[in-house]
């Protein structure tokens, strides 16, 4: 890994190498222009089954009833209340095929080489350890802010809060417990699966908010075959190819920087809102109904509110 310090413009007899503050504000801005146009996107689809890892919405149902012309079947031998699953397999990633401009030798801004007392273009290998993985790090942090723009996270809400976007109205994630106050002695036989919703999850993008670009120092760059340096503007060179690079590194980086998503309950660093699949733990509430000669039994779910599993939308560098 070599991170490279850009030489700048001071006066017409002076350059000077950037500070780590002045590459950091670049690095900054990277994620600024990430943000714009990300290359690593995720939708949300509800008719087809998606890339990214299924959930499991589990809750209990009643037992199916037993009857008997005679007495009340024994509720050690009633059926059980049981699982129902529903499958959330609704997120898709796509990573977008990118043809970043190449490194001619002379593309990038130049730096100082101590060794050999020359001014050099830097390459782009310089360009990854000094800007661009700098910039996924910020980008795939657990802790969401301006330099995580165009990365996703998860809320209860379908209103988007804040500096951020709804995907989509429809959830990616719906929590669901057995309605209790739906089934009745009187009902039997009950409607096995009477469900509730209890949580929506959904899925927002960070939007690109305003940065501090007016500021950034401009580093030099070698600016024809003659070897003449030059400022480039902030609309100029500079900022176009690291939108390319930064777009290409995320997507399509061989080297450990590509960004990854996952819905999963380990792995990289989580994003929002745990999504939390619960279900009542009780061993079913036994009921009994007579009509005439008709002697009903049915369990009922019951028992209080456990914890399942928890998934997490996760986001790493791969």
């Amino acid at each position: 890994m070599t991170v490279r310090a850009p030489l700048k413009y001071v006066d017409a007899n002076t350059l000077q190498e950037m500070s780590t503050a002045e590459v950091t504000a670049w690095v900054n801005h990277i994620c600024y222009l990430y943000g714009g146009n990300p290359s690593v996107t995720l939708t949300v689809d509800t008719s087809s089954t998606q890339n990214l890892q299924a959930m499991s919405d589990t809750r209990l149902q009643a037992g199916a009833t037993s009857t008997n012309a005679s007495a009340f079947v024994a509720e050690g031998t009633t059926a059980e209340p049981s699982t129902v699953t529903v499958t959330y397999d609704r997120v898709n990633q796509t990573y977008a095929s990118v043809s970043p401009t190449s490194d001619s030798g002379t593309t990038w801004p130049v730096y100082f080489d101590s060794s050999s007392k020359s001014i050099i273009a830097m390459s782009l290998a310089d360009i990854k350890d000094t800007f661009l993985h700098p910039a996924i790090d910020k980008l795939i942090s657990a802790s969401e802010s301006s330099t995580t723009a165009g990365t996703y996270s998860i809320t209860t809400s379908a209103t988007a809060a804040t500096d951020y976007t709804n995907v989509s109205t429809d959830p990616v994630f719906t929590d669901t417990r057995a309605n209790t106050s739906e089934y009745s002695a009187a009902g039997i036989p009950e409607t096995l699966d009477q469900p509730t919703t209890i949580t929506n999850y959904f899925l927002h993008i960070r939007q690109q908010v305003t940065d501090g670009f007016s500021s950034l120092t401009t580093p030099l760059i070698i600016a024809d075959s003659g070897q003449t340096l030059t400022v480039q503007t902030t609309e100029g060179v500079i900022e176009g190819l690291f939108t390319e690079w930064i777009r290409e590194t995320a997507s399509e980086s061989a080297d450990g920087y590509k960004i990854v998503y996952s819905m999963a309950t380990s792995g990289g660093n989580t994003r929002g809102t745990a999504m939390v699949d619960t279900r009542l733990n009780g061993s079913g509430n036994y009921q009994q109904r007579q009509v005439g000669d008709d002697y009903r039994s049915q369990e009922f779910p019951n028992g209080s509110a456990a914890t399942i599993t928890t998934y997490n939308l996760r986001i790493t560098k791969a």
